[in-house]
């Protein structure tokens, strides 16, 4: 048997540049360093979705999966990619999607990526998942469970990277492209013969995991000094970018190009989330998507179904939990993602 008990979905950090490029004026979206960022996080997300897929063709026995999650461990938190606890150890994947050839040494504990001519180090995967090993062996411990033998891989999930250790090593691999974790997988379980805790043991650790668990959302606005100049004022049309579009006859229309979407203030609503605060007012909502009826503004947010707080002028909409942002959104420049994928 096996279970996700925490499904990955898109992360704040993935969802929040997305809602940026959104708003951006067009020519500022083409900025190096957040391209480069946003592509780095998604590269991320997509190398953790291909280790998701090999883990769900395992034969799993008696597993339970958390993809991407984040914990507290005294004043700081730690992320760990994927965990799997499973009554005879838990494992913690650290993973990576690199292009190009990755060369492991050993010795220094350097990874190395070439990329054509580009030669540079990155983080080495063993020793953070080491770092989270401690990190989440304090956490058990102030948790009150008992000591549990703690697994660590790093794992290559690009298909077309070559990965290879520089100097023969008599250590134990840790880590290996993603179509080798089948084969550590049967080690591990092989490795410990019999289970070492109890159902009620991992039940109440299951339950503790998904309560602790606080997905970090990044603010880009205050870290990249964004200002209101640097952004789309309304609703930009999907077809021709001009904006701010019009709101008539219970729908949002282009008055260039006629392009129509009842339901356009949803996204910018979900990104206002993302990128401000987490809840909202009528008067801000009125000025987010440029309207001036009150009456207007409160039926466009009653019909996304928000949770609310407060009455008559003092009340406020909230931002659904991670899990509810769309999951198929993406930044479109007219038709087609910033982004080739």
């Amino acid at each position: 048997m096996k279970k996700v008990v925490l499904l990955r979905t898109k992360p704040y950090s993935v969802l929040c540049y997305e809602a940026l490029f959104r708003w951006l004026l067009p020519h500022l979206r083409e900025n190096k360093i957040l391209q480069d960022e946003f592509a780095s996080y998604r590269a991320g997300y997509r190398g953790e979705r291909n280790a998701d897929y090999i883990l769900s063709t395992y034969p799993h026995k008696n597993a339970y999966i958390f993809q991407g999650i984040r914990l507290k461990v005294g004043p700081f938190h730690f992320q760990i990619d994927t965990l799997l606890v499973t009554p005879k150890f838990i494992l913690i994947l650290e993973i990576k999607n690199l292009k190009g050839e990755l060369e492991y040494n050993p010795k220094t504990q350097q990874l190395i990526q070439i990329d054509g001519d580009q030669k540079k180090g990155q983080k080495n995967p063993i020793l953070q998942a080491e770092t989270q090993k401690r990190h989440l062996t304090l956490w058990l411990q102030q948790s009150g469970f008992p000591p549990m033998p703690i697994e660590t891989v790093g794992v290559s999930t690009n298909p077309s990277s070559i990965l290879s250790y520089k100097d023969e090593t008599t250590m134990p691999i840790k880590f290996v492209q993603l179509e080798s974790l089948p084969t550590i997988l049967d080690q591990l379980y092989e490795s410990y013969a019999k289970g070492i805790f109890d159902s009620t043991t991992i039940r109440k650790l299951n339950k503790k995991l998904l309560r602790d668990n606080t997905p970090h959302k990044p603010d880009l606005m205050n870290q990249f000094n964004i200002k209101d100049h640097h952004l789309i004022k309304g609703i930009a049309c999907n077809e021709c970018e001009i904006f701010p579009i019009q709101y008539k006859n219970r729908k949002w229309k282009c008055p260039k190009c006629g392009w129509e979407d009842p339901k356009a203030h949803e996204q910018k609503i979900l990104d206002y989330f993302l990128l401000y605060e987490p809840t909202i007012t009528n008067r801000a909502c009125r000025e987010l998507l440029q309207i001036k009826s009150p009456k207007v503004a409160r039926r466009l947010l009653y019909s996304m179904n928000l949770e609310h707080s407060g009455r008559n002028y003092s009340r406020k909409y909230h931002s659904p939990p991670l899990e509810k942002f769309p999951q198929d959104s993406f930044v479109s420049i007219g038709k087609r993602s910033i982004f080739n994928d």
